[in-house]
């Protein structure tokens, strides 16, 4: 397989395209699982009150909590982050997105979706929690799982 590199000074530097033929998709996306895996978020836990690092693919949902947030991982564990939602907005490459003013979900652990009342998106994950997804949301987020 050839890569082939072009520099571009417009880019992004928070992007990277890669153009493909279809018959590598499936090589393309155990590429890109390997690079959402690759970056550890550091947390700390309520119990211990220890520094932990999470990879990103086991995060469930993170919720604002004042000037903290809350990870909710999907094996039930709960962690503490000394940072605000805005401060996570670049996680959104990593399917990680705003799905509310106070909830970043993970696209990777939603299992299905209904309409909601008001324009909005009713989420259900692999462990069966529900998240509801504001209406400001709720187009982008159809779009991506669609």
């Amino acid at each position: 397989m050839k890569f082939n590199f072009i520099w571009k000074n417009k880019q992004s530097s928070s992007e990277i395209d890669i153009i493909s033929n279809p018959s590598n998709k499936a090589l393309l996306s155990t590429l890109e699982q390997h690079f959402l895996q690759s970056i550890p978020l550091s947390a700390t836990d309520f119990k211990t009150n220890r520094q932990v690092l999470i990879e990103l693919h086991t995060i469930e949902a993170i919720e604002a909590a004042g000037h903290f947030t809350k990870i909710f991982l999907i094996d039930g564990t709960e962690l503490l982050l000394n940072k605000i939602l805005k401060e996570l907005a670049y996680l959104e490459s990593f399917r990680l997105v705003r799905i509310n003013n106070s909830m970043i979900l993970n696209l990777n652990q939603i299992q299905s979706f209904a309409s909601g009342s008001h324009a909005r998106l009713e989420v259900i994950t692999k462990q069966q929690n529900k998240y509801m997804v504001s209406r400001h949301y709720a187009k982008s987020i159809k779009e991506r799982l669609i």
